[in-house]
Parts: structure tokens; C-alpha cells; sequence
């Protein structure tokens, strides 16, 4: 959702302060990146395509009205210029977006033979399961779920991005939760439902471990329950 913030920054790029510009490139570049990034499962191409995307962006600034439809534009921008490349390549790539040793993914089964809640490990392997299962589904499916749990995109601005109904996008989110039950490990699937239904339903934080943490590694796995 377009923060206060970032309304106020549009606003005065939209009357030609660079400045303001740069820094409302500044707050949204890292979401564009991390959503291009699910996008094409190719970190060679993500730079190039984060680029071309905030050139569109610019260029088109001043149609972007009201500022409240910031996000839902250029998201809509990065979602058709990942499609188009997708489309040039004439495949989406199944594999995981993480670049995480291929050991860790083998391993996975081993590390939650015996699941310890409390191991950020524990959480870590989960995450690439859940991660690896997600990039499975079908691409309508994959961009509403990633949209609405990594990007915390309400319904509505999904329904702009991708040029849809909020039924639409209600039902695309639902089977995707479906789907994702589906291909997971049923082990894998007990742990994560039992660990999130239980009293704990977070894993450790940075304060708790004494090591930095990702939020996305909790939101991937909140995401089919």
C-alpha cells in the first residue's frame, strides 16, 4: 500500500523535483527488485529490468493519478515487462529464486526429521521448501500470491496490477494456498500448520537469535496457511 511518504514524493517529482524523485526511486527500487527477482528466477537479468522499468516509470510519471495508485502503476510496469521477457524466452524457469546451495534443499528432509521451532535454520530450509513450491505454480497464481504475501498488496491493488476483478484475484490467491498444500511435502506441510497454529506462531527474531533475520522467510510460510 502507497504510504504517506511516498504520495508526498510523487507529488513534488510530478512538479519536476528531481530530488524528490530520487528518493521515492530510492524507498520503491528494492520491492521492484525483489519482485523481479521472483519474477524471472535469473539474477543476470534483473538489473537490466529494474533499469528499463524505472525509465518507464518516469517517463510516465505524470499519468499517475491519484497518488494513492503508486504502487498498483509501477508494479503493473515491472508485472508487463517481466511478462514480456518471460514470453521472449519462451519458458518460465522452475528453479528457486534463492541461489541456495543445492545442499541445503537435499538436506531439508534430514533437518525436519526432528523440528526444533526455535533453530533459524529450522525456518530457513521451510522457507526454501515453501519457496521452491511456490515457483511451481502457474504464473497468474504465482504473481497474486507473491503480491499479496511478500509484497502485502491488498486485494484491490492486485486487481489493478494485473488488470483483473478482486474475484478474480480472491480465487488466483485461494488456489494458489491450494495448490501449494498440494505440492508440499506432507511432513513438510504437518510442521509448518502445527508450528503456526501452536502458541509460537513467528519464528525467532533477530533479538531472539542474535542474527539477522528476514521477514520474508515468516510471510512465504504464512502464506499457505
Amino acid at each position: 500500500m502507497t504510504n504517506a511518504l511516498e504520495q508526498d514524493l510523487l507529488i513534488d517529482a510530478q512538479m519536476g523535483d528531481i530530488n524528490a524523485y530520487e528518493d521515492l526511486q530510492l524507498l520503491l527500487e528494492p520491492m521492484i527488485r525483489r519482485f523481479v527477482q521472483r519474477m524471472l528466477n535469473d539474477p543476470m537479468l534483473v538489473d537490466d529490468m529494474v533499469q528499463e522499468v524505472f525509465i518507464k516509470f518516469y517517463q510516465n510519471i505524470a499519468n499517475i493519478d491519484p497518488p494513492e495508485k503508486l504502487r498498483p502503476y509501477i508494479f503493473r510496469i515491472a508485472r508487463n515487462r517481466c511478462y514480456d521477457e518471460l514470453r521472449r524466452m519462451g519458458r518460465r524457469d522452475i528453479m528457486s529464486l534463492d541461489d541456495e546451495p543445492v545442499e541445503l534443499r537435499v538436506s531439508f528432509t534430514q533437518a525436519h526429521t526432528q523440528p526444533k521451532p526455535d533453530d533459524l535454520t529450522h525456518w530457513i530450509l521451510l522457507s526454501i521448501e515453501v519457496r521452491d513450491a511456490i515457483d511451481r505454480l502457474s504464473e497468474s497464481q504465482r504473481r497474486a500470491l507473491i503480491l499479496y504475501s511478500e509484497e502485502e498488496m491488498s486485494y484491490a491493488e492486485i486487481a489493478e496490477i494485473e488488470g483483473v476483478s478482486v474475484g478474480t484475484v480472491k480465487s488466483r490467491i485461494y488456489y494458489a494456498k491450494k495448490n501449494l498444500r498440494q505440492y508440499l511435502n506432507p511432513d513438510t506441510l504437518d510442521v509448518i500448520l502445527s508450528e503456526f497454529n501452536s502458541d509460537v506462531k513467528k519464528p525467532p527474531t533477530a533479538d531472539e537469535k542474535g542474527e539477522p533475520h528476514d521477514q520474508q522467510q515468516s510471510d512465504v510460510l504464512e502464506s499457505i496457511v
